[in-house]
């Protein structure tokens, strides 16, 4: 009895974290429609927190490439306003995004996907000023 109790149980979890997934997507998406109706960036940024709360529950069952697209997207938009506006919250949000579809599409095996993103990823930083600095330069003759 205890067998199909535990079954139960996981059925319910991972039945819960498909929800909550889809649910913190559809609240992503309405925020990026209030960003674009008002110009406003914050629920830019709400998204972004809103799609990653959900993202320690995910496992290669329950995790859905939109995620990681809607992640992607997010991360995009963000990192134009970050670099045209110099909006450093946007840079990280950004990073943020960005970080979250590489787990996603990592873990879905979508290599396309996570190389595209890891290379936007890589261009906030540098936004950012937290990228990896060029050490080829060496100031040995310079003295």
């Amino acid at each position: 009895m205890a067998i199909v109790n535990k079954l139960t149980l996981r059925r319910e979890h991972k039945s819960a974290t498909v929800e909550l997934a889809s649910l913190n997507r559809e609240m992503a998406l309405r925020m990026i429609t209030l960003a674009n109706e008002t110009g406003e960036i914050m629920p830019l940024i709400k998204a972004v927190k809103a799609m990653r709360s959900a993202e320690e529950f995910y496992s290669p069952d329950t995790a859905q490439i939109e995620d990681a697209r809607v992640q992607k997207k997010l991360g995009d938009v963000l990192l134009n306003i970050g670099k045209n506006e110099d909006d450093l919250s946007a840079l990280e949000a950004a990073i943020s995004a960005y970080r979250s579809a590489i787990t996603i599409s990592s873990m879905l095996g979508a290599h396309k996907l996570r190389t595209e993103t890891r290379k936007s990823y890589a261009l906030a930083l540098n936004y950012a000023g937290k990228g990896q600095h060029d050490q080829s330069v060496s100031l040995m003759g310079a003295a």
